[in-house]
């Protein structure tokens, strides 16, 4: 039986396959290479290597995103993170530079509006950025709360998305009890 919560979602949302299939299309048809910046690579292994990749919106293990994978980077990619190229999600589709962003714009617009992934690539990398300093099995830190209080209060995005907020509050703390750290 077909609920009709699922078809609201297949509208909209874009699987690995379809995704991966677009990204060859798109290779083939304007002839360039990915765009990926290296660094962006390297907080992407930083995730997996952390582990935050496994966790859910509740800081338990929940269905793991693959960060190697290019959909993963990509949407990391469109959001900014590794580069100042992009300052807010949609500064891609104004990018002419990027032939493959453009191509997925003109054909495949919907490719990048998996709000799954755009919120747990966002939360990942927020939260390995937050830990990055943090040895483990440090003693007296700050709660997760204060960790991403000020992560976000640096960037003057506190408050502005509520769900990611917490989302990272129990992502980071997650990784302070995996990493037996002693907060204050």
């Amino acid at each position: 039986m077909i609920k009709l919560k699922d078809l609201l979602l297949e509208s909209y949302l874009v699987t690995d396959r379809e995704f991966y299939e677009s990204l060859k299309q798109a290779k083939k048809e304007t002839g360039a290479k990915d765009k990926i910046p290296s660094k962006l690579k390297k907080m992407c292994a930083d995730v997996k290597k952390q582990g935050f990749h496994k966790i859910g919106y509740d800081g338990k293990p929940g269905k793991a995103r693959e960060p190697h994978k290019l959909m993963y980077q990509y949407y990391a990619y469109i959001q900014g993170w590794g580069h100042s190229k992009y300052k807010t999600p949609w500064d891609w589709t104004d990018d002419k530079s990027d032939e493959i962003l453009q191509w997925f714009y003109s054909n495949h617009h919907n490719a990048f509006r998996y709000d799954y992934l755009l919120y747990n690539v966002t939360t990942d990398l927020q939260a390995s950025q937050i830990v990055a300093n943090i040895i483990p099995g440090s003693k007296d830190k700050e709660p997760a709360y204060y960790l991403v209080k000020d992560y976000l209060n640096s960037f003057g995005t506190r408050g502005k998305n509520p769900r990611d907020e917490r989302i990272v509050i129990a992502k980071v703390e997650w990784w302070l009890k995996k990493n037996k750290v002693e907060t204050r």
